[in-house]
């Protein structure tokens, strides 16, 4: 049973990858899995079979979700994009309160707030980034392009809040990764492993100091990332019938979120 949740949970923050305005570590955070992952991750080292085990539904779930369901994400995207940005938004509405809970686990002060204003701030600043465009597979430049969206997934994937995916979009090659995924597309997909894994080998150390030391605040600044990201992403409202069934899509993304957590409490 704990395995078939955890693969499950993998799934569900894989699809939060690929998704939007959704970032798969604020996911984990507000259904309480972010730490004990950062925690199994940088103990892979000293005890490697109890921490393996915790991490390899995990890893099977998400990159299950990644890959079935970033052609499903490129269609949805295609012919209902606004659709797809409501749910993200009933995801982060549902799991807030329980994110803000766990942020008072220790205490709550009202510097603590200053966190979430300037990182919703920092990434609010994302809507103004540049597009740019990819010169083709196959050389050194475009290699290092494909490195450094890589760094940037790490960043996503590693700094609960931000969303990578929706940084990709605002650089313009959202559907040109999501397509390299959808097809297994070697070319880009090597060189944007190893930007992934150089970032998440420099990042997860510090991200896990932060958290030790600044426990309250950092979890603040989680909640500034969700609130910029969902800041980025409302679509503009509908009229008529359609106002109503976007209305129930983002209340089906609370339902979810709220399921989710349950899930993972139990």
């Amino acid at each position: 049973m704990r395995l078939t949740k955890n693969i499950l949970l993998g799934l569900v923050i894989g699809i939060a990858v690929i998704t939007p305005g959704l970032s798969g570590g604020a996911l984990a955070a507000a259904i309480g899995l972010y730490e004990p992952i950062i925690k199994a991750i940088n103990g892979l080292t000293k005890e490697f079979r109890p921490n393996a085990r915790f991490l390899f539904p995990l890893a099977v779930g998400g990159t299950v979700g990644i890959l079935a369901f970033s052609n499903v994400m490129a269609q949805m995207m295609h012919y209902a994009p606004d659709q797809v940005k409501l749910l993200a938004l009933g995801l982060v509405a549902g799991s807030m309160p329980a994110l803000v809970r766990q942020a008072n686990a220790k205490g709550f002060h009202w510097l603590y707030l200053w966190p979430t204003l300037v990182a919703a701030f920092l990434v609010y600043q994302l809507g103004s980034l540049p597009q740019i465009s990819t010169p083709g597979t196959g050389d050194t430049q475009s290699n290092l392009y494909y490195a450094y969206y890589g760094l940037i997934y790490a960043v996503g994937s590693i700094v609960p809040g931000i969303s990578s995916s929706l940084i990709f979009m605002h650089l313009g090659v959202y559907d040109e990764l999501l397509r390299a995924v959808a097809t297994v597309h070697l070319p880009v997909l090597l060189p944007a492993a190893a930007g992934f894994g150089f970032g998440g080998l420099l990042l997860i150390q510090i991200v896990e100091s932060l958290f030790r030391r600044y426990y309250s605040p950092a979890y603040y600044a989680v909640i500034g990332f969700l609130l910029g990201s969902a800041l980025l992403i409302v679509p503009s409202m509908q009229m008529g019938w359609r106002m109503y069934l976007d209305a129930l899509i983002f209340i089906a993304g609370i339902a979810l979120s709220l399921i989710l957590l349950k899930l993972s409490t139990r």
